[in-house]
């Protein structure tokens, strides 16, 4: 099966526009100069809040529980406040569009999760914007598999966070961070979708999911003009959709978010011990907390520069910004609970696994070193010029 063009091709040429020129304002003048400066700065970024780069309102020391939420929430508002935007743009301009094609998908799921990524990956968008994004994707009539893929590899796929995360980070932490990352685009979405989630990939098989109907002429029988119109109110009742079904579970994110990390700092996690139980732990909270783009690699930096473990630093790079408690409620709304559950399950265990893999690793160069450094200390031992000596 192979993607074919809607007979109303007027409409998507100025839909494929307007997403162009949505997605070439925002990177141009927010995105990729935010994350270039981010990434000139390195592990020496500051951290101003628990979820944000900056504070838009100093938290004070004196501050009460709540005004601490209540400021962290608003903080991380104003922080994705021009992402989310964006995420609100596009994602009903993907439903715009979504909906005028008669093929939606590829014969195979690992074709849709290639166009997934394909769509999400150049995005730049975090984790929580691309929340609406996704919306906008499934209930256009895309593949289930697509519109996971898109949501994930939006925040994690980005050519800019990925330079950064090989720059900032050791190498054996940032291979891991992405082959652990690709493994569960590639394999884990497309596998899951044809066993764990058959009666949500049939749905989307069936193109069941479309939220709204639009009635589609014969190109020929609409001019431009019309064209132009048609696709006008169709987008404005498409972003509404968008608005009214994502913006309240976004305030709910940020306010859970900051009661989260109010109650329990990241930084806190690691001094619960090294059993599973604290392990389990850090993973879900890290899951749980929705950051804003790049903040896991910039935290990540900063714990290891403190000295904590190399397992909860990895476990955190990766379950940090891949998924958040407001992804998990536009899945369970849009989608089902189950499959914002189970995700939220694999993801954990995979942070967890990520975390043993690169303390393995760090474990085996340490040896390495070590080996290097015996062999050298030997072999000056022994030389010529240590014998005269």
């Amino acid at each position: 099966m192979v993607l074919r063009l809607p007979r109303p091709k007027k409409r998507t040429i100025l839909l494929v526009l307007w997403i162009g020129v949505l997605a070439g304002f925002f990177w141009t003048g927010s995105r990729y100069p935010d994350l270039n400066a981010k990434a000139f700065m390195g592990g020496e970024t500051m951290l101003e809040d628990p979820l944000s780069f900056e504070a838009f309102i100093e938290l004070q020391a004196s501050d009460s529980v709540w005004r601490h939420i209540a400021t962290t929430t608003l903080n991380w508002i104003h922080t994705n406040l021009r992402g989310m935007a964006f995420g609100l743009l596009i994602g009903a301009a993907f439903l715009s569009l979504i909906q005028i094609l008669h093929r939606r998908a590829f014969a195979s799921g690992l074709g849709n999760t290639l166009l997934g990524i394909a769509m999400g990956a150049p995005l730049g968008v975090c984790v929580n914007c691309a929340a609406p994004v996704a919306k906008g994707i499934h209930d256009g009539g895309a593949r289930l598999e697509t519109t996971l893929a898109a949501m994930v590899s939006s925040p994690t796929l980005n050519i800019v966070v990925l330079t950064m995360t090989f720059s900032i980070l050791p190498t054996y932490l940032a291979v891991t961070k992405l082959a652990f990352t690709a493994i569960f685009i590639l394999l884990v979405i497309p596998l899951l979708s044809r066993t764990f989630f058959r009666s949500e990939l049939a749905q989307t098989i069936e193109n069941a999911t479309c939220a709204l109907d639009v009635a589609l002429p014969g190109d020929a029988e609409e001019s431009w003009l019309q064209a132009l119109h048609s696709v006008a109110v169709d987008y404005a009742s498409n972003l509404w959709f968008i608005v009214r079904k994502t913006v309240p579970l976004m305030l709910l994110a940020g306010l859970l978010g900051a009661t989260m990390a109010t109650l329990i700092p990241i930084t806190s996690l690691t001094d619960l011990g090294s059993g599973v139980l604290s392990a389990v732990l850090v993973a879900a909270v890290g899951l749980f907390l929705p950051v804003p783009m790049a903040f896991d690699v910039v935290l990540s930096a900063v714990l290891l520069g403190a000295g904590l473990p190399i397992f909860y630093v990895m476990t955190l790079l990766f379950v940090l910004g891949i998924f958040s408690c407001y992804s998990a409620f536009i899945v369970a709304t849009t989608i089902s609970r189950r499959v914002a559950l189970v995700l939220s399950g694999v993801l954990v265990v995979m942070g967890l696994l990520a975390g043993v893999t690169a303390d393995a690793l760090h474990r085996t160069e340490l040896h390495q070193m070590l080996a290097r450094v015996v062999e050298r200390e030997e072999t000056g031992s022994t030389s010529p010029t240590m014998r005269s000596a």
